[in-house]
């Protein structure tokens, strides 16, 4: 790699300027966009939202989640969103954010369980994603408001790559093991490689695209 900044494949569904691209290029490093993932709006949730109090949770884990809902009541509920974008795109859109962490579904799951024990929590997701089981006096509804398929990718990508920067477990299995080192963005990512036998060379500190690239160009340094 001398002489040129680190080659990193992009898995997510994104065009080569989106998110993880530009996080990447930030740090000095260059994305290379073959995504094996393919996304599209199935549902806006309307009926749900529409039912939701002013003491129901509202629990967004993604800003692609967040932009296909429909408009939230007049009274919303209080909302919970995992890292800054889709607290971003939730703000956007004019919501107001009460719950919010950078580490990750699990984290922010702990933390309502923490909160509450009873109500509504509405969880907007993604076809290949499962709600966690209830707890308590707690209902959770869980409309896919997405689907995720398996996209058709060039293979040879790994040739003219030296990182795989994988952001969601459906992305490592539609992968699978392959020559070239592995950066996690997160636990359940990293979890998903680990039952593929494969050991990621960096996992992200928090579940940010700007820590996954900074963790990469950082291993790259030492």
């Amino acid at each position: 790699m001398s002489g040129r900044a680190a080659r990193i494949w992009v898995t997510r569904d994104e065009t080569p300027d989106g998110p993880l691209g530009r996080a990447l290029g930030d740090a000095g490093l260059e994305p290379v966009c073959e995504p094996v993932i393919s996304r599209r709006p199935t549902s806006d949730a309307r009926e749900e939202l529409s039912v939701l109090t002013g003491a129901d949770w509202l629990v967004i884990t993604s800003a692609f989640a967040a932009n296909c809902l429909a408009d939230l009541p007049a009274k919303p509920p209080r909302i919970a969103a995992v890292g800054p974008a889709t607290a971003g795109a939730i703000r956007a859109r004019g919501g107001k954010v009460d719950l919010e962490t950078r580490r990750g579904g699990e984290a922010l799951w702990a933390a309502l369980r923490e909160r509450t024990d009873r109500g509504v929590i509405c969880y907007p997701r993604s076809s290949l994603a499962s709600p966690p089981e209830a707890w308590g006096d707690v209902l959770i509804v869980s409309p896919a408001v997405y689907e995720s398929e398996p996209r058709d990718f060039d293979p040879s990508v790994v040739g003219r790559i030296d990182w795989i920067a994988v952001t969601s477990p459906s992305a490592v299995r539609i992968i699978g093991p392959r020559d070239a080192p592995f950066a996690s963005i997160g636990p359940a990512t990293t979890a998903a490689l680990r039952e593929l036998g494969i050991t990621p060379r960096v996992e992200a500190a928090r579940p940010t695209f700007e820590d996954l690239a900074r963790g990469i160009a950082d291993h790259i340094l030492k």
